[in-house]
């Protein structure tokens, strides 16, 4: 947990500034989505001291601002929001529902244009704070609302033209468990990666994957995801045979003539299908390292998963991806770079990525 600020006396809850509740946010947050929550007690009371409360009343707290959410691949989350339980806590919201509601009808409307243009594939949550993070201009004046208050108006129907049935379908939440069978890993397993799955901190370290062609189609897209950017490539082949993919690094390396190909390819983590056999000549011809997750283990590639979850919004599971043009499925790659992530601080992996490049041609 990092120490930002600390004070000696323990405030009662109406003595805590919105920072503090925006510290016990981003710490609260990360430890529910972290894999170890075995310590919940000993990591509640280390908070309690970091900001300065008593454990009970940081515990009415969070029980406060605990809200649902619709993550950005659709499921639904429960997580802490400092701005409700700031709010609900300093009587901030003794106006009523309906004032309320139409002093922010000019923003409900901006967010609702937002998620109903047609390249849009962020959730609710990202607009809304997308918009009040780095768009301030254009919502200056605008009452405001937070995610939590935009669902409860949703859910009760009172935002114009939209409703419950606008909202993308409830998808539960996928969790990965490797799974024993007999395919056998391929060339250098995972386990002799440096880096752990869960370490995202260190910029060029990618995971790759194919998407293939419904039983009636040939053609295949080549996706790489950028692990601490999430930034997405991708590449339409004829095919999925090993040559074929060998291939397909040559234009890859050809996106960045300015860098060596091993300071933005360091590693690559592939899966074990058989259009990967090749690895060896793309390992010699990126100079980069190359590593295969384990079988069944999809989770080792959770981004790369997770992008290609994206892109199949735009390209149906069983179509024949052949007949889908390279200028489409670039427009889809665009859009999915371009998303706003509420896990990069709602800032997109375009954004992040650039600037990952920009300090390497420094």
């Amino acid at each position: 947990m990092n120490t930002i600020y600390i004070t000696k006396k323990k405030e009662k809850n109406k003595h805590l500034s919105f920072e503090m509740y925006d510290k016990i946010q981003s710490e609260y947050n990360r430890f529910t989505t972290s894999k170890d929550r075995s310590s919940k007690t000993i990591f509640m009371k280390d908070l309690a001291n970091l900001i300065g409360t008593s454990l009970s009343n940081l515990y009415e707290v969070i029980n406060d601002g605990l809200i649902t959410v619709r993550g950005y691949n659709w499921e639904e989350i429960i997580e802490f929001s400092a701005t409700t339980a700031y709010n609900k806590r300093n009587n901030k919201s003794v106006e009523s529902n309906a004032s309320k509601r139409e002093a922010a009808l000019p923003f409900i409307n901006l967010v609702v244009k937002e998620f109903k243009s047609d390249k849009n594939i962020n959730s609710i949550d990202e607009i809304i704070n997308y918009l009040i993070r780095n768009r301030p201009d254009e919502i200056e004046g605008m009452t405001t609302i937070c995610t939590s208050t935009f669902y409860n108006y949703v859910e009760d129907n009172k935002i114009p033209n939209f409703d419950k049935q606008d909202l993308p379908m409830k998808m539960k939440r996928k969790t990965w468990e490797r799974k024993e069978g007999k395919t056998k890993g391929k060339g250098i397993s995972i386990e002799q990666r440096p880096f752990s799955p869960e370490d995202r901190s260190l910029f060029g370290h990618w995971e790759g994957d194919l998407i293939v062609s419904g039983s009636e189609g040939t053609g295949a897209i080549l996706t790489l995801v950028e692990r601490m950017t999430r930034f997405q490539i991708t590449i339409k082949v004829a095919n999925r045979k090993a040559n074929t993919i060998y291939k397909a690094f040559h234009k890859i390396k050809r996106l960045y003539p300015d860098f060596k190909p091993q300071d933005v390819f360091k590693t690559i983590t592939f899966d074990n299908g058989s259009e990967f056999s090749s690895w060896k000549k793309i390992m010699k011809y990126l100079k980069s390292e190359i590593y295969f997750a384990h079988p069944y283990s999809s989770w080792e590639r959770g981004s790369n998963e997770n992008g290609n979850r994206l892109l199949r919004y735009f390209i149906a599971k069983s179509s024949d991806i052949s007949k889908y043009s390279i200028s489409y499925i670039m427009y889809a790659n665009e859009l999915i770079n371009n998303k706003i992530r509420k896990l990069l601080g709602y800032k997109s992996s375009l954004e992040l990525f650039n600037d990952q490049l920009a300090k390497l041609a420094a």
